[in-house]
């Protein structure tokens, strides 16, 4: 199985995300156990060509995508508990499921989260 692609999308000049990256950066070290994960912080003005017309809505955006299916893409609170709850229920959906919850996301825009994670921060 590939691993679940965790990617927080913030700008640097927002006070909030510059408040919730030691957080972030503290829940890759509480990643449930036995699920192969990769975390990444993206700034949203540093990779633009790369994020193309994706525009988030707020920030933080938490995306969560495995493989070519992307599973969440919304703004949420900055509470660490909740982060890991998403994250680790959608961690064990089934092909099937990511598949569906994809489909679902293709209106958000954002485009594949792989190339991100080559050189992310």
């Amino acid at each position: 199985m590939e691993p679940l692609l965790v990617a927080c999308l913030c700008a640097q000049w927002c006070g909030v995300c510059r408040d919730w990256r030691p957080r972030f950066d503290a829940l890759a070290a509480q990643s449930p156990p036995g699920v192969p994960m990769r975390w990444a912080w993206i700034d949203v003005e540093d990779r633009a060509d790369e994020l193309g017309d994706y525009e988030p809505p707020d920030f933080p955006v938490l995306a969560l995508q495995r493989g070519g299916d992307l599973l969440y893409c919304a703004p949420l609170p900055q509470q660490p508990a909740l982060w890991l709850r998403l994250i680790a229920t959608l961690a064990g959906v089934d092909s099937a499921e990511a598949a569906r919850m994809a489909g679902d996301l293709a209106q958000a825009g954002l485009p594949d989260l792989r190339p991100l994670f080559d050189d992310a921060t």
